[in-house]
C-alpha cells in the first residue's frame, strides 16, 4: 500500500496567483516529505537522515527545505504527520460500516494495520519518536493515531446506539481498549523474529480478540449482534422507531 498521499496538507483556500503559488509550495513540500519517507524506508530504524540527503532525493536545494519548513523539528513532525494521516485514511476506509459484517469489519481493519506496520517497520519507529505537527510534545505520533481512530470507532458506535435506541456511554471505553490492544500485539510481533505466528494468523486472532470485547461489551447492555450477517442488516433489524 502506498505511504504517501498527494492531498494537500495545508488547509484553507486562496485564489489567483496566491493559489498557483500555495500548490506549487504545496507540491515542493509533498516531494520534500515523499523523499524523506524512501530514506526512512532504506536506513536503518532510528537511523539520522541529514536534511541535505532528503533535498538530493527531492530535487531541490537545501535552501528550498529550510524554506518549506521552520527547522528540523518542524519537518520530523511534519513527516510524522504524512505517515499517519496516510494510515488514517486507509483506516477510516476500512472502518466503513455501510458494508460487510462486523467480523469482515474488524478483521479488515486489523489486517490493514498489520500490514502497515509489518511492510514499514522504519516509518513505523519513526512515527513512535515523537509528537505529529500540531501535536502536544509528550505525545508520539501512532499514539495520536490511537487516540484519532478510537474517536473515531466511538462517533460510529454512538451512531449505531442511537439508531438501535441504546445508550452506548457504557462502551466509550471500549474503542480505546481494542485498539490499544491491537497495536500493542502487532508491535510486539513484529519486534519478535522468533514468532513463529504468520502475520494471517496474528490478524484472525487479534480480530477474534477484538470481537469478543465488542461483543461482551454490547450483551452489557442488551445487544446481541450475529457477527457474520451484513452490519448494516443487523442494525436494520435492531432499530427502534421514536
Amino acid at each position: 500500500m502506498s505511504v504517501a498521499s498527494p492531498r494537500s496538507r495545508i488547509p484553507g483556500a486562496v485564489n489567483g496567483y496566491a493559489a498557483r503559488w500555495q500548490q506549487h509550495n504545496t507540491e515542493r513540500q509533498r516531494k520534500i516529505l515523499q523523499a524523506a519517507v524512501e530514506l526512512l524506508e532504506e536506513k536503518p530504524a532510528g537511523a539520522e537522515i541529514p536534511v541535505i540527503q532528503i533535498a538530493e532525493r527531492a530535487g531541490v536545494a537545501k535552501s528550498v527545505v529550510y524554506r518549506q519548513f521552520s527547522g528540523r523539528e518542524d519537518l520530523d513532525r511534519r513527516i510524522r504527520s504524512y505517515l499517519i494521516d496516510d494510515l488514517g485514511a486507509v483506516l477510516d476506509a476500512q472502518l466503513d460500516v455501510s458494508t460487510g459484517s462486523v467480523r469482515e469489519i474488524i478483521t479488515r481493519t486489523v489486517r490493514a494495520v498489520a500490514d502497515w506496520m509489518a511492510d514499514h517497520p522504519h516509518l513505523t519507529a519513526f512515527a513512535r519518536s515523537g509528537p505529529p505537527a500540531g501535536g502536544p510534545d509528550n505525545v508520539d505520533a501512532i499514539s495520536s493515531l490511537k487516540t484519532r481512530i478510537s474517536a473515531r470507532s466511538q462517533e460510529l458506535i454512538e451512531g449505531i446506539g442511537e439508531i438501535v435506541g441504546v445508550d452506548s456511554a457504557a462502551l466509550e471505553p471500549v474503542p480505546f481498549a481494542v485498539v490499544t490492544m491491537v497495536e500493542g500485539v502487532l508491535a510486539a510481533w513484529v519486534a519478535d523474529p522468533r514468532s513463529r505466528r504468520t502475520r494471517a494468523e496474528v490478524v484472525a486472532d487479534l480480530a477474534g480478540y477484538a470481537w469478543y470485547v465488542l461483543d461482551g461489551a454490547a450483551r452489557a447492555v442488551g445487544v446481541v449482534v450475529d457477527p457474520d450477517r451484513e452490519l448494516a442488516e443487523v442494525v436494520a433489524g435492531l432499530s427502534v422507531t421514536p
